[in-house]
């Protein structure tokens, strides 16, 4: 019975050797890891029925945009020498995690909402509350001697209660370098006990480790904003901020257009950098925007984008909040 199977495999193998080898060869193409993202094109994102509002859905056609980026493997890295719009780029990190790069952008997703949140209440005059705080690892540097890591809540340093990232810098401070603070922490839904040393970075006291602060907030009306599991990120922030304005206020500020746009937003209602501008412009036109919103640091590029490809669509510099509303309010 045996040598019977061993001669059937032994010959399919014999009959198939070139077609065996060519799968295995494609599939070191398609799977063998490279230290490189690869970005290929952008698309939109509709927050239409991403932003509830009591629970309703909306019409609206304010857009996010994004990029489209892959691992690189063998394979996309060959594909971005021969397609032209396809662009690599080398990942310098030197202790690189995927799975903590993802968590981390989820966090500062978290950031985001709760900013553009924030933000379009206090321009709409709007009842909004600070319930709650919490202050979240972001980063861990290499040089940083500590057990914390991305994700971490810190709750307490050295028997402070820490709600944000000022307190946790008041503790830092009042420390030497060489110091370790005893920091309590929410790790993966448990309170664990964990230490960080105090060192000095560009001349300055450092704990190595950068946190973010996320609010816990009351709304009236009660606004939520929906992601997909595998959406993370800050760089929506300006484009939910007047998303969620123009749902709480009935502005239709979308009426007639199309509108696409990107950059972050700080509870101070300043608009950021983001990354892949090109891309996301690009995106725009290919979806029929009528408006790409860009924040500032991005805007040289996306005017020299348009130049370039010969773009058929209206841009705009996004400097502050106030002015991208009052801009889009006076739109024709």
């Amino acid at each position: 019975m045996f040598n019977k199977i061993y001669v059937k495999v032994k010959n399919f193998i014999k009959e198939n050797l070139v077609l065996i080898i060519t799968f295995i060869v494609l599939y070191v193409i398609l799977t063998f890891p490279l230290p490189y993202y690869i970005y290929n094109g952008g698309g939109i994102l509709n927050l239409g029925d991403r932003i509830t509002v009591n629970g309703k859905e909306g019409n609206q056609d304010i857009n996010m945009c994004y990029v489209n980026q892959l691992k690189g493997n063998i394979g996309t890295y060959l594909l971005s020498y021969i397609i032209p719009s396809w662009d690599k780029e080398k990942i310098v990190e030197t202790n690189y995690n995927y799975e903590e790069e993802l968590y981390r952008n989820k966090i500062l997703l978290t950031e985001s909402i709760n900013n553009a949140l924030i933000n379009a209440y206090r321009v709409a005059g709007k009842k909004i509350d600070i319930t709650g705080e919490k202050a979240l690892v972001t980063y861990v540097l290499d040089e940083a001697k500590t057990d914390i890591v991305v994700g971490d809540q810190i709750i307490k340093a050295d028997n402070t209660i820490i709600h944000n990232l000022d307190e946790f810098k008041e503790v830092v401070n009042s420390k030497s370098i060489g110091d370790i603070i005893e920091v309590e922490v929410m790790s993966k839904e448990k309170k664990k006990l964990k230490k960080v040393e105090i060192i000095e970075i560009d001349n300055e006291k450092k704990a190595g480790i950068a946190l973010t602060t996320n609010y816990v907030l009351e709304t009236d009306p009660k606004v939520d904003v929906k992601f997909n599991s595998n959406e993370a990120g800050p760089s929506g922030g300006l484009m939910m901020t007047i998303g969620i304005y123009d749902r709480i206020t009935n502005s239709n500020i979308s009426k007639n257009k199309k509108i696409c746009g990107t950059g972050t937003i700080d509870i101070e209602g300043n608009i950021g950098e983001i990354g892949g501008v090109k891309y996301k412009l690009a995106g725009s036109v290919k979806n029929d925007c009528d408006i790409f919103l860009s924040p500032t640091d991005n805007f040289k590029e996306v005017q020299q984008e348009m130049k370039k490809h010969n773009y058929n669509i209206d841009i705009y510099e996004a400097k502050t909040l106030d002015e991208t509303l009052k801009y889009l309010l006076e739109y024709k």
